[in-house]
C-alpha cells in the first residue's frame, strides 16, 4: 500500500484536524507517516476500516 493511499484511507477528525489511529490517539501528517513506515511499509500492521457511525 501506497503513503498516498494509506493516508486516504485513514479516518481524520474534521474538528481537529488530526487522523485518528488506535481509536483515540491524534496524529499529525509527520507522525502518521512514522507509523506508516514503522508498521505499514514492512508488512507488520494489518489495517482494517472501520465502520463510521
Amino acid at each position: 500500500m501506497s503513503w498516498e493511499e494509506f493516508k486516504a484511507n485513514v479516518y481524520r477528525d474534521p474538528q481537529r484536524g488530526v487522523y485518528v489511529v488506535d481509536d483515540e490517539q491524534g496524529l499529525n501528517d509527520a507522525e502518521l507517516r512514522v507509523v506508516y513506515e514503522r508498521y505499514v511499509k514492512t508488512g507488520a500492521l494489518v489495517v482494517k476500516p472501520l465502520e463510521r457511525r
